[in-house]
């Protein structure tokens, strides 16, 4: 089996999920993840798929492409073949954090918040950004990281607030789990 990480991004509507699933199945491939979002009505997604041996990333980006040109759907397709043992690893065992950051949207925020996690060698696992509802002046960033275990939590929850400080932010981190303890909506 080859490991094809196959990108679609464009203009949403309904249909799109099944368009990708609909080709994919047609080579006879198997996905094995699906990441998707909406962004100001564009949509982006990441497929994990595993093809059978004969089956390239250059067939099911030809694929996809057909099948998404034939329903008339906005959508540029890119498909890689990848080794899974060449991922990136921390080198060491790591722990899922999340940081949150919120301030005024400006383009610094990124640049300062990611060259700390770089500085340190912590991986974003995800990343999302929204601006508030009260006329988009302030930004949340929520960064999804992987921490690695030599790292002394205080002294790197120091150096966040340090950094969020000086660009006059207010950041929080917590353990993955706490957060989403915290943050779980019970379905009624």
């Amino acid at each position: 089996m080859n490991n094809i990480a196959i990108s679609v991004i464009g203009r949403d509507c309904p249909g799109v999920v099944n368009a990708i699933a609909t080709s994919v199945a047609q080579k006879q491939c198997e996905i094995v993840e699906l990441s998707q979002s909406l962004l100001k009505g564009q949509f982006a997604s990441i497929v994990i798929v595993a093809a059978p041996d004969g089956v390239s990333d250059t067939d099911l980006q030809q694929a996809v492409s057909h099948e998404v040109a034939a329903r008339g759907l906005e959508l540029t397709v890119a498909a890689r073949t990848f080794d899974e043992s060449e991922a990136f690893s921390a080198g060491e065992e790591t722990e899922p954090f999340v940081v949150t950051v919120t301030g005024a949207d400006a383009s610094g925020i990124l640049v300062a918040m990611t060259g700390l996690f770089t500085q340190n060698k912590i991986n974003i696992e995800n990343l999302r950004v929204l601006q508030t509802e009260n006329g988009g002046a302030e930004s949340i960033f929520v960064f999804e990281i992987s921490l690695p275990l030599s790292i002394n939590r205080n002294a790197f929850r120091q150096m966040l607030h340090a950094k969020a400080r000086q660009s006059g932010l207010e950041t929080s981190i917590q353990h993955q789990a706490v957060f989403e303890a915290i943050h779980r909506v019970p379905i009624v």
